[in-house]
């Protein structure tokens, strides 16, 4: 094999060797990891309290048929983040804030005033978990 077929084979061993390890790495530096979760009960209020990152993303999933009316209120700052219907099978996500230096408290909790069934879960998730 002649200098030139070597350098290209070379060549294109040495893209793909670059090009594996950023298709396979995860979407971002800053993958968020689930910091809390479990299940919600209809008909009651379900407090989490998580330390994490100045920024949480809250997630709520309807594992039910039915609708779900939920409230989501930031206890510690006494406010609401939102409130409405999450469908059958559906996911809602709201994301929250405070300035200051990590690791942060917060304490979330999850009015739900649906049927008393169990079909429901929450997950709390920020970059950093403490």
């Amino acid at each position: 094999m002649t200098t030139s077929g070597w350098l290209k084979r070379g060549g294109a061993v040495l893209a793909l060797a670059i090009a594996v390890p950023l298709a396979t790495a995860p979407a971002g530096s800053a993958a968020e990891r689930v910091c809390a979760g479990g299940q919600l009960k209809g008909g009651q209020t379900t407090r989490a309290e998580v330390l994490a990152d100045q920024k949480i993303t809250i997630k709520v999933h309807n594992h039910d048929y039915r609708g779900m009316l939920v409230t989501i209120r930031d206890v510690k700052f006494d406010k609401g983040l939102w409130k409405g219907v999450v469908g059958p099978g559906k996911d809602k996500k709201v994301t929250t804030d405070i300035f200051g230096e990590p690791p942060l408290g917060y304490k979330i909790d999850f009015e739900v005033t649906s049927n008393a069934t169990n079909n429901y879960t929450y997950a709390i998730s920020s970059a950093r978990c403490y």
